[in-house]
Order: C-alpha cells, then structure tokens, then sequence
C-alpha cells in the first residue's frame, strides 16, 4: 500500500509541475525534462530503498543509505529547481 501511495503522490507532483511550468510560460527544452524525469526516478528509487530497509527490519541501514543518498536526491531537485524552473523577473 505504501508503494501506491508513494507512486501517487510522484505522479501527481509531476503533473503539478508541468501544470506550473505551462502556467509561468516557462520555455523547458527536451534535455531539461529529461533532467527532471530523471530527478523523479531517482527520488522514487530513493524513497522506495528506503521503504524495503524498513520493511525488512533495518531501520539504521534505511536511515544512513537514506541520509547518503537522499541528500544527492535534494541537491538535484534544488540544482533542478533553480536553474530550470524559477527564473529571474531582472530580465
């Protein structure tokens, strides 16, 4: 149940932000969305290891692969964020 949850809420925060790239007229060429799909993937595939460490009893093996690999998840979604999808109003 958790994994359709998680699988559910991925899908609909992609929807989310295409909806607000189309809504802010924000022009994102093919490369910059197969950055972000690929920023969605990796995410998922962290939450999901995540989920089956837990699952299978190792709470301190989900924290610290949880911690290693999700701090490069963060820093891709904000890398990903600032320079694809927030743009500057100087111009």
């Amino acid at each position: 149940m958790v994994h359709l949850f998680i699988g559910a809420l991925f899908m609909a925060g992609f929807l989310f932000l295409t909806n607000f790239a189309h809504r802010r007229k924000i022009h994102v060429t093919w490369w910059q969305w197969i950055l972000t799909i690929l920023c969605f993937i990796y995410t998922l595939f962290v939450l999901e290891m995540i989920v089956s460490f837990i699952d299978e009893g190792s709470a301190r093996g989900a924290l610290v692969m949880g911690l290693i690999m999700g701090l490069v998840a963060i820093i891709w979604g904000v890398l990903l964020g600032r320079f694809v999808f927030i743009r500057s109003t100087k111009y």
